[in-house]
């Protein structure tokens, strides 16, 4: 695994430029997943990709992590109308949410701390938006990315069953304004 410096880390808002990138870095993550790990990420169509980067103001927002001008990583902030879904699962939330509805390392770069990397650049973006509350959904066996949110101050609040194969805990943390 190659180790990086954090400080050649380059995180920005993707555009349409970017959505191959984004799709392939998702495709090729899922092709690595062992099979007890499927089902960690639902994969979004390229097309899904395109139309989040086009409108921002209705789906959210997608940051990549560039290393030596390449894509690494990615996250998603989505801002949708899934956010009465989740809100529905913790009653307590009183303003503003948002999700963070995936974040992709690629295989290679793992180990990097890049999760926490990304999260943290998520929440400042939420913050800018005024959005105080963040849910992250994690997939039950998926204890690395479970620890490293709850080592954000991500708290578990719930848990639903996606499908017949699938459960998902629902974390939330709520920024400092």
């Amino acid at each position: 695994m190659p180790k990086i410096e954090l400080d050649n880390l380059k995180i920005r808002k993707c555009r349409i430029d970017d959505v191959r990138d984004i799709y392939e870095i998702q495709e090729t993550v899922i092709d690595n997943f062992k099979e007890d790990e499927k089902g960690y990420f639902l994969p979004f169509k390229e097309e899904s990709y395109l139309r989040i980067v086009n409108n921002p103001e209705n789906d959210g927002e997608i940051y990549g992590a560039f290393y030596n001008d390449k894509m690494i990583a990615w996250i998603f902030l989505s801002v949708s109308s899934r956010m009465k879904q989740i809100k529905s699962f913790i009653p307590d939330i009183d303003s503003k949410c948002a999700d963070i509805d995936g974040v992709i390392v690629l295989p290679e770069y793992r180990g990097n701390g890049l999760q926490k990397v990304l999260v943290k650049y998520l929440e400042e973006r939420a913050k800018e938006k005024g959005i105080y509350n963040v849910v992250a959904e994690v997939t039950f066996g998926n204890e690395f990315s479970l620890k490293n949110l709850q080592d954000l101050e991500y708290e578990i609040k719930n848990w639903y069953q996606k499908d017949e194969n699938i459960k998902r805990y629902i974390l939330l943390k709520r920024l400092s304004k």
